[in-house]
């Protein structure tokens, strides 16, 4: 049973690629919050309200309700002080914490709210953000031209600001939804964009985000050894700087691929089970809701088909709960492919038809034409003939593998673009150091004949003086 890139593609390149670095997931320690709730006892005005999303904030990774309950609360009170700047800050932490546990219309409605505040008061740096959000919750709903649209927005904002961290973050989601719109050539461009942005700041948690873009994207091509070779250089850099979110997306596509192409079933296991330790721990929904899909997969190619089918059934349990689009469309798939090694290919049309139906209607090429592909076996083990001949002339359209070939060859020219681009960076470092320390032996010269003329000029007066006395 094949995993699905898209999957990958979503969780580890867009969802909490951008809020990571607007907010910082990380776990706080209990008595902090306590000393926070302490303190807000005797707290009042608008440094209240601050106390207020500080606890919220804290809660976030530990209890989704009590996070909620606290945000509300900082809003209610920054209306009372009439506070519009913190009243937006409070809509956009929530919009943050609601959409981290899944509730992506609530987390639309604040970053909207936000959006609207921030507007208002000319904040083009907190705009910035709010229309990256605003794209991030669009994405996970499969509206993708709306995404497009916010990121545009949000990119055109950070380039204004100079703000190279965010201009980062802009290409990065850019090229996830050229990814989406089966542009790969478009995606991976964007991503080497971001790297050198990244590398040139020493931006270490961009730097490791990329490399784990660009792994998928290999992985996706089956170059396995640069897929690998991407995703342990990103692992490398999570550990250093200790960022457990990072490091379970990681975590996760290593597992995918072992579960996948090497057919190295424990290893697999083994990094979904570190993955998905991690995202427990943070009450991470839309990454749990995927490890189940990952762990159906692994235990279907492993034939423990009832373990794979309630790993699927709770995977789209809770994509059901999120309306997450992207999340439905792999799982219905992927319990079609159960049902057809069960032999009943009527309940895996069943599945297959309804995946095409979503990703048709979201515009997901990979996932359409795998579907063709399903339906196509499906009806041919049928004897459905026109069902047969109607699913495998659009699995032949949409499949020309010359151009398939043309896409690849595209990305390795767009790697050595890259390369080529970090050569001549540290080519014009060199010179510039090399122009640096020719402009230091000449000062040094000068200095060194101007000390040699003083002291002439003080052995001449010397023995002048002695001449003189004389």
């Amino acid at each position: 049973m094949q995993v699905t890139t898209f999957a990958l593609m979503r969780y580890s390149l867009i969802f909490t690629l951008l809020l990571l670095c607007i907010i910082g997931f990380g776990s706080v320690p209990l008595n902090t919050i306590d000393s926070l709730k302490n303190e807000l006892t005797i707290t009042e005005g608008e440094a209240k309200v601050e106390l207020l999303i500080q606890i919220s904030e804290a809660y976030r990774n530990l209890h989704s309700s009590y996070c909620i309950d606290y945000g509300i609360s900082a809003i209610d009170e920054s209306k009372l002080l009439q506070n519009k700047e913190l009243e937006a800050k409070a809509l956009k932490s929530l919009g943050i914490s609601t959409y981290y546990s899944g509730k992506f219309d609530d987390a639309l409605l604040y970053y909207q709210n936000s959006l609207e505040l921030y507007s208002k008061l000319d904040d083009k740096k907190q705009m910035a953000a709010c229309y990256n959000n605003i794209g991030i919750v669009y994405e996970e709903l499969a509206e993708f031209d709306m995404a497009l649209e916010f990121y545009k927005k949000s990119f055109e904002y950070e380039k204004q600001l100079d703000n190279k961290k965010g201009i980062g973050i802009s290409l990065i989601s850019l090229g996830n939804i050229f990814y989406y719109q089966n542009t790969y050539h478009l995606a991976i461009d964007n991503y080497f964009q971001a790297l050198l942005i990244f590398q040139k700041i020493n931006n270490k948690w961009g730097i490791a985000y990329v490399y784990n873009s660009i792994g998928i994207i290999y992985r996706l091509w089956n170059d396995l050894d640069n897929s690998v070779m991407y995703f342990e250089k990103s692992k490398l850099i999570y550990e250093e700087i200790e960022d457990e979110v990072g490091l379970s997306k990681v975590l996760c596509n290593l597992g995918e691929l072992y579960s996948d192409e090497p057919k190295d079933y424990k290893n697999a296991l083994k990094y979904f089970n570190q993955s998905i330790s991690i995202k427990k721990k943070l009450e991470d929904k839309i990454g749990i809701a995927l490890l189940y899909n990952n762990f159906g997969t692994l235990y279907a190619k492993m034939e423990n088909y009832e373990k794979a089918l309630s790993y699927f059934n709770d995977s789209y349990l809770l994509y059901s709960e999120m309306k997450s689009i992207t999340g439905l469309v792999m799982v219905e798939q992927n319990i079609g492919k159960l049902y057809f090694q069960f032999e009943d290919y009527n309940t895996a049309a069943e599945k297959f038809t309804n995946s095409l139906k979503m990703a048709t209607k979201a515009k997901m090429d990979n996932y359409i034409s795998s579907n063709y592909k399903e339906l196509m076996s499906c009806y041919a083990l049928t004897l459905d003939t026109e069902s047969f001949k109607k699913y495998y002339n659009l699995y032949n359209s949409k499949n020309d593998s010359i151009i398939n070939h043309l896409r690849l060859s595209r990305l390795y020219d767009i790697e050595s673009k890259y390369v080529i681009e970090q050569l001549l960076i540290t080519s014009n470092k060199l010179s510039e150091e090399n122009q640096l320390k020719e402009q230091e032996i000449r000062q040094l010269r000068l200095i060194m004949a101007g000390l040699g003329g003083l002291i002439i000029l003080i052995i001449f007066s010397y023995v002048l003086f002695l001449k003189i006395r004389k």
